[in-house]
């Protein structure tokens, strides 16, 4: 195995560690596992009778959901495997130091560090909006990071040789706005505001409903000793919502006239066609969550999606680097 081999694994990895998190979070399973890093004191998670019972004893504000307990470790134990793949990445850089730069793989490190420490949080601070959104967003940061150091590390992955229909800031520019729309997106979830509008494009039945913005983006503000499912008033979480809307409005007007530039390019003209089928596929299953009132394989998938175009983007990025 090379080491673009290894770093491509961890880019699959990663996506299937993120897509497995919103599974989790969007079964309701976040708090499966009261206690962290084990469950209900057990390394892997009670599911014998008497174990059950122990536990019930000990945890007795959160009795034992067998079902929900085991979707929590499954993604704690993948979460680990990724944490290995990232430190097997870092010793190999530092062995192959004289061929290529630290920085990377130390920030990779480093993030990883940070989102066990996220991780952690989640548990004891009982879902707090801020901190599931910044774990979502650190897995993506982490997804992000491994797919430039994959791009880097692939010799026959080079920059795109003509210049003139697209430069770097524009590739820049979308990546931004859909990291404010995928953020937005974590800040919806993780208020359990996805289903405070029904209907599309109107939300339950108007144009213009009643919204509240004056709590709906406080990242700070404590709201309760639990925040699961959510605990702000519907009108605040409509707010969120609509803003979610609007969001993607924009992203994907700008999207689209970033993939008619990438069209007019005939190397980047795949990519540009590969942006826009993600993209209809993305729309659609918004679209399908709000109509269909959030089914979970859709919303699981709309995660997922979501992470294949911040993908797109960065191998986007990377082709444009040279030309800006």
């Amino acid at each position: 195995m090379k080491y673009h081999h290894l770093a491509w694994f961890g880019v699959v990895f990663a996506l299937c560690v993120i897509v497995l998190g919103a599974y989790v979070r969007l079964s309701d399973a976040g708090l499966g596992c009261p206690d962290w890093p084990g469950c209900y004191g057990h390394l892997a998670w009670p599911d014998e009778a008497h174990e059950i019972e122990k536990a019930n004893q000990n945890f007795a504000e959160r009795p034992v959901e067998v079902h929900k307990a085991w979707k929590e470790m499954a993604h704690r134990y993948l979460a680990g495997i990724l944490g290995l793949v990232v430190l097997a990445l870092l010793i190999w850089a530092i062995k192959r130091r004289s061929f290529m730069n630290l920085g990377l793989p130390v920030i990779l490190s480093f993030v990883i560090i940070g989102q066990a420490a996220l991780g952690m949080w989640t548990v004891t601070l009982k879902l707090h909006p801020s901190i599931v959104m910044s774990h979502l967003l650190g897995g993506l940061l982490t997804l992000s990071l491994l797919g430039w150091l994959a791009l880097s590390q692939t010799k026959s992955i080079k920059p795109y040789r003509y210049g003139g229909h697209v430069r770097q800031w524009m590739v820049g520019l979308g990546l931004l706005l859909l990291v404010c729309q995928i953020a937005l997106g974590g800040w919806t979830s993780a208020n359990y505001a996805a289903l405070a509008c029904v209907g599309f494009p109107q939300c339950n039945g108007m144009w213009v409903p009643e919204m509240d913005f004056s709590s709906a983006f406080n990242l700070f503000k404590g709201y309760g000793p639990n925040y699961e499912f959510g605990v702000l008033d519907g009108p605040t979480r409509i707010a969120i919502q609509m803003t979610h809307r609007f969001g993607f409005i924009v992203l994907t007007l700008y999207l689209l006239w970033l993939i008619w530039k990438l069209c007019k390019n005939r190397e980047l003209m795949p990519l540009g066609l590969m942006l826009g089928t993600v993209l209809a596929v993305q729309i659609g299953l918004g679209i399908a969550n709000v109509t269909m009132n959030l089914p979970l394989v859709v919303a699981t998938a709309h995660n997922g999606v979501a992470a294949l175009l911040l993908l797109l983007m960065v191998v986007l990025l990377f082709k444009t680097r040279r030309s800006a």
